[in-house]
C-alpha cells in the first residue's frame, strides 16, 4: 500500500467514524428535544461510541505494516493500540448504570420512586443511596440537574436485572406522565453532532489537500 492509498483509506475510515460518532450524538439530543421527555439508557452505549471513535488509531499501525519498516513511529502505535485497550477496559470497569437525559432533580426522582412503589420494593434514603431492603440492594444515584442528566446504578452485580426492570419502569413512567424537563443536555449533543459534521466535511477539504500535495 502506498502513502497515497494509505491516506485513502484512512479518510474514508475517519470520516465513517465520525459519521457514526456524529448519529449517536444526535440520536440523544434530537430524541429529547423532540419528544420532550426524559429518557433513559445503558451507560456502556458511551463505551460503545468511544470504541467506535478509537478505532482509525487502533487501525493505524495495521495499515502502516507494508508501507514502513518496525520503526520508533510504529512502536508509538503499538503502544496506543495497548494503551486503548487498557483504556477501554477501565471503561468498561466505571460505566457502569444507566444514565438519564433531559430529567430534573423532581422529575428523575419522582418517576424513580414511583418506580420502586409500583414493584413493592421498600427502600430507605441517603444522600446519594437508596437502599432496597428487601433485596439487600444499593441503587447509587446522581444527578446532575444543571446540565438534565442522572445516573442510577447498583453495588450490587447480582440485583442488575432489578436496575433494568426499575429503569425500564421509570422510562415508561417519563413517556406516559407530565414531568419537568431539563434540554440542556440535548441541545448539547446536537450543538456536538453539528460540529462533527462539519468536522467531517472540513477534513474531506484537508485530505484532498494533501493527496494533491503528494502529487
Amino acid at each position: 500500500m502506498e502513502l497515497t492509498s494509505f491516506i485513502k483509506v484512512f479518510s474514508i475510515i475517519f470520516s465513517i467514524v465520525l459519521g457514526i460518532t456524529a448519529i449517536f450524538s444526535f440520536a440523544i439530543g434530537l430524541r429529547g428535544i423532540l419528544t420532550k421527555k426524559p429518557f433513559m439508557f445503558s451507560n456502556r452505549w458511551f463505551l460503545v461510541n468511544i470504541a467506535v471513535a478509537c478505532i482509525p488509531v487502533i487501525l493505524i499501525p495495521f495499515l502502516l505494516l507494508p508501507i514502513s519498516n518496525f520503526n520508533a513511529l510504529n512502536f508509538i502505535h503499538w503502544v496506543n493500540f495497548f494503551l486503548i485497550g487498557f483504556i477501554l477496559l477501565a471503561m468498561w470497569y466505571l460505566l457502569k448504570g444507566y444514565v438519564a437525559f433531559a430529567v430534573t432533580d423532581a422529575s428523575f426522582r419522582e418517576a424513580l420512586l414511583a418506580v420502586l412503589e409500583k414493584l413493592q420494593l421498600p427502600y430507605e434514603e441517603s444522600l446519594s443511596v437508596i437502599r432496597l431492603t428487601s433485596i439487600g440492594a444499593d441503587l447509587q444515584v446522581v444527578v446532575q440537574s444543571w446540565m438534565g442528566t442522572g445516573i442510577v446504578k447498583t453495588k450490587q452485580r447480582a440485583h442488575r436485572s432489578v436496575l433494568k426492570e426499575i429503569v425500564n419502569g421509570m422510562n415508561e413512567y417519563f413517556r406516559v406522565s407530565s414531568v419537568s424537563t431539563n434540554m440542556i443536555s440535548s441541545v448539547f449533543f446536537v450543538v456536538m453532532g453539528v460540529f462533527e459534521v462539519l468536522f467531517i466535511i472540513g477534513l474531506s477539504f484537508f485530505w484532498k489537500y494533501i493527496l494533491n500535495l503528494i502529487g
